[in-house]
């Protein structure tokens, strides 16, 4: 338990009394927060674990950079890339039926764009 230092009915903190030197009346020992009982926690809800994967994989630059560029994964599939608000960092979202394509693409693999999310 924490000591608080004890006030008067005005607001002023209150003397310790010579007096009584077993009783130290300028603190006073504060409550524990009581714990919630088990019926409150066994009320509260969590939220449902997301195992829906979303369509998109998000890769993000690794350090600022100057201007946004396109990744090409492939001769025909090209995600282009989107600053963010500061206009930093580029972000891409490439589409999951690619992103393992995309892992070996130069940029992914050196460690200049990374992903975003736990795989």
């Amino acid at each position: 338990m924490a000591r608080k230092r004890a006030r008067t009915a005005t607001g002023h903190y209150q003397a310790d009394d010579p007096s009584t030197p077993d009783v130290n009346e300028a603190f006073e020992q504060e409550e524990a927060p009581k714990e919630p009982s088990p019926s409150k926690t066994a009320r509260q809800k969590k939220a449902p674990k997301n195992d829906n994967k979303s369509q998109f994989v998000y890769y993000v630059s690794a350090e600022p950079e100057n201007g946004a560029f396109d990744l090409r994964i492939t001769d025909n599939v090209r995600v282009s890339g989107r600053w963010d608000a500061e206009r930093s960092y580029v972000h891409w979202r490439v589409p999951r039926e690619v992103s393992d394509l995309a892992k070996l693409h130069h940029h992914i693999w050196s460690g200049r764009v990374i992903c975003c999310e736990d795989e």
